[in-house]
């Protein structure tokens, strides 16, 4: 991955994870609120983000990630998880 996009307002909770899903295929989710919106936007691979989703889920989420995929290939952020 490369530097966090402009957008992100990095003052909140974000992260991007890539990883192998247990089907063998790689796959990237990210949580992170936006600076315009003030929005949080969440979202696997590039499908429409879901919009305000609890920061209570997305952690739960990473954390899924973390434990459950084949391998977790790259991680930016600074949501804490474990």
């Amino acid at each position: 991955m490369s530097k966090p996009h402009p957008l992100i307002d990095l003052s909140k909770p974000w992260g991007v994870i890539r990883f192998i899903h247990s089907d063998g295929k790689e796959r990237e989710f990210y949580s992170m609120v936006n600076k315009l919106t003030g929005s949080r936007m969440t979202a696997f691979d590039k499908d429409p983000p879901g919009i305000d989703d609890p920061l209570k889920w997305v952690k739960s989420v990473f954390r899924d990630i973390r434990s459950k995929s084949q391998k977790v290939l790259d991680y930016q952020g600074t949501l804490h998880f474990q």
